[in-house]
């Protein structure tokens, strides 16, 4: 459900946003640090039953929470749109991600213990501290649960998607300021910035696709592996736009 509403935001944002040059430049830099985040918490996680406190989990206890905050910030920033991300922080993170944030705590409690209360007391649940709660602790990043949790195509999309706003940015700019015409969609085609990054983005979002699926023709169906992810220490989103 986390992942619909999450595409449907973006989709929303890209159908009523008019993005502006300062506006893509403010949340490609939130979107960039947001997938930053994600990424360096995702090859960090491995599915194990031992509690992580490595790696972003040192500072906070929802590294995935805190990117997806980031990136979603980011996109409304560049839709430059109030409404909407008025209405998804709100309802989404106040009445989606909170409780499930609560269930999870509990589920790991009775899990690891006293280990993830300590941790718990520790570790603030989404505002980073500023100094690590277990500086002891060293994480590295687990290149192999980067690539079954396909992060690098998870990655693509996010930047594709900015790509399609300053695509979007570009094609108002030529049907004069009009958010509301498709007019200007010619620039869509002809050699350009907006047509370089329209169909860049476009590569971005399929290349990863026509990969697995050569490679299922060529190897066949791939054995479901469990996903490294979805850690007894703090679970992830199976998937996100």
């Amino acid at each position: 459900m986390r992942t619909l509403l999450r595409r449907i935001l973006i989709l929303v944002l890209f159908i009523v946003g008019d993005p502006t040059h300062t506006s893509l430049i403010v949340g490609t830099i939130l979107i960039a640090l947001g997938q930053i985040l994600h990424f360096i918490a995702a090859g960090t996680l491995v599915k194990t039953q031992v509690l992580t406190i490595a790696g972003p989990y040192r500072w906070v206890r929802n590294p995935f929470y805190v990117s997806n905050f980031l990136t979603d910030a980011g996109f409304c920033v560049i839709a430059w749109n109030p409404w909407v991300p008025i209405a998804w922080f709100i309802g989404f993170y106040g009445f989606v991600l909170y409780p499930r944030t609560l269930s999870e705590e509990d589920e790991l409690l009775r899990i690891h213990g006293p280990a993830y209360q300590d941790y718990l007391d520790k570790v603030p649940r989404y505002i980073p501290s500023i100094f690590p709660k277990y500086p002891h602790v060293r994480g590295s990043l687990n290149y192999a649960a980067l690539y079954r949790n396909r992060e690098v195509p998870r990655q693509l999309r996010h930047f594709a998607f900015a790509l399609m706003f300053l695509a979007k940015d570009l094609m108002i700019d030529a049907q004069g300021g009009n958010k509301w015409s498709v007019k200007g969609y010619p620039v869509l085609l002809h050699p350009g910035l907006a047509a370089y990054a329209f169909w860049t983005a476009v590569a971005m979002i399929v290349t990863p696709w026509v990969f697995k699926l050569a490679k299922r023709i060529i190897y066949g169906k791939e054995k479901k592996e469990p996903n490294p992810i979805e850690s007894a220490s703090a679970p992830a989103e199976k998937a996100a736009p």
